[in-house]
């Protein structure tokens, strides 16, 4: 009750401010979580997968900017959302010892098909030992971790195959992943990054039938539709929402906390609630936004 009050307090001092003092709006728009509904339709999703439900989020950053409320309200908003399966992003914390009290803190994640998780470059961050130490809790809490591994389901006779690589900046990335793996029906692409999709073209064609990213925070702090700075080496090109590229539908997080700063500007933060369709074309469509 204290920080529902709290946030309503901080709101509604903030909407009388002047205009002209309002440069407080991106630390408090940055608290502001989001509960984005995507639906990605598919003209070759498996009748058995249609109507399957991902949970995501990426990019937390716990740390001395992301409290322990904050991380516990997420844990719990995951939940909640009653998803199929949990899918999460990386950068848990902004490096690996924080992550790794992130970890820690948050419960087992609630979930009928399981937990899929990816390490982004901050959960690298840390000595080998450190690294090692956040795997090995990862998978204490109940999730699949995958770095250059695939994970597959048996969803309603159709198999639906997770596949991740190592992180592309701080890891070491296996490109022939997808040159190993066994046949699947669909496959969704979970790397921490989506600059790692272009070393993956095979002649304008991906051998993945969807990914979902984060890492680029959607700029964290952009005007009209640009970042400031761009923590991608393709500047805008993955910023933010849905695209398609080499006919296969992509679609790249905000992410829900922040790095180097604690504000964000035109990049609320977010998590999904994503929904696969079988449908004539390949399409994205954003139903509703939910606050916090």
């Amino acid at each position: 009750m204290a920080k529902k009050y709290r946030t309503s307090l901080i709101g509604a001092l903030m909407a009388k401010l002047p205009r002209n003092c309002r440069l407080l709006y991106p630390l408090y728009f940055s608290t502001l979580l989001q509960t984005v509904k995507d639906s990605i339709y598919h003209p070759s999703l498996p009748e058995g997968l249609h109507g399957f439900s991902i949970a995501y989020a990426s990019d937390v950053h716990y740390g001395p900017m992301f409290s322990k409320e904050r991380a516990l309200d997420l844990a719990n908003k995951l939940n909640a959302l009653q998803a199929d399966l949990i899918l999460l992003g990386g950068d848990y914390g902004e490096t690996t010892k924080t992550s790794i009290k992130f970890w820690h803190l948050i419960p087992k994640l609630k979930v009928k098909k399981g937990v899929i998780a990816v390490l982004g470059n901050h959960d690298l961050w840390g000595s080998e030992a450190e690294i090692d130490s956040l795997t090995n809790l990862i998978q204490e809490k109940g999730a699949v971790l995958l770095r250059n591994s695939a994970h597959a389901l048996n969803i309603n006779g159709a198999k639906l195959c997770l596949v991740a690589t190592d992180d592309g900046k701080e890891g070491k990335p296996d490109l022939t992943l997808f040159n190993r793996l066994p046949a699947c029906d669909f496959s969704v692409f979970c790397p921490h990054s989506p600059d790692i999709l272009p070393e993956f073209d095979q002649n304008g064609s991906y051998p993945f039938s969807l990914a979902i990213c984060g890492h680029t925070h959607g700029g964290q702090v952009a005007l009209f539709n640009r970042s400031i700075i761009s923590s991608s080496k393709y500047g805008d090109r993955y910023r933010t929402g849905h695209m398609i590229e080499n006919q296969t539908p992509i679609l790249v997080s905000n992410g829900v906390g922040t790095s180097t700063m604690p504000v964000r500007l035109g990049a609320m933060p977010q998590i999904h609630y994503i929904t696969l369709l079988k449908g004539n074309e390949i399409k994205s469509h954003r139903s509703e936004y939910t606050g916090p």
